[in-house]
C-alpha cells in the first residue's frame, strides 16, 4: 500500500531544478527581467545567476535573452500588456523621496539633458543672399 505522505514523482519534479540550461533561465526570467528594467547590466545579472547556481557562459546568456525576447514579442507580448516597474522609494515633485533624499530614477541624467537640449529651427522664408558663399 503506497505511503499518502509522499508526493508522486511528477509532483516532486516542480521542485527539482530543470534538466536544460534554457528551462533554468526561463525559471528565474521574470527577475532578471525586472533587474533590468530597473538598470542593472546583464555582466552583473550573470554573476548572480552563476552564484545561484546556473552555470552559464556570458555569451550563452546573451543568445537566450535573445531567444527569451523573440518568443514574448511572436506571442503578443507588448510593453503596455509588462507589469510596470516601481521604484524602491516613491519620488516627489522635485524628485526627492519622504526621506529628503533623491530617489532612485535611472533616466535622471537623459532628462536633465532634455530640458537643456536646444532645437535649431530653420529660419522662415528665402535665405538671406547677403549670408550665402
Amino acid at each position: 500500500m503506497p505511503d499518502k505522505h509522499l508526493p508522486s514523482p511528477v509532483v516532486s519534479l516542480a521542485s527539482e531544478k530543470p534538466a536544460t540550461m534554457m528551462a533554468q533561465l526561463r525559471a528565474v526570467w521574470p527577475d532578471v527581467e525586472r533587474a533590468l528594467n530597473v538598470g542593472h547590466t546583464l555582466r552583473v545579472i550573470h554573476r548572480r545567476l552563476n552564484k545561484m547556481g546556473i552555470p552559464i557562459t556570458y555569451r550563452r546568456l546573451t543568445v537566450y535573452r535573445g531567444r527569451l525576447q523573440r518568443e514574448k514579442e511572436k506571442s503578443g507580448w507588448s510593453p503596455a500588456k509588462a507589469q510596470t516597474v516601481v521604484p524602491p522609494i516613491a519620488a516627489g515633485k522635485d524628485g526627492t523621496s519622504a526621506l529628503g533624499s533623491k530617489a532612485f530614477d535611472p533616466l535622471r541624467n537623459f532628462r536633465e539633458q532634455e530640458k537643456k537640449r536646444v532645437v535649431w529651427q530653420y529660419p522662415s522664408g528665402p535665405p538671406d543672399e547677403s549670408k550665402l558663399v
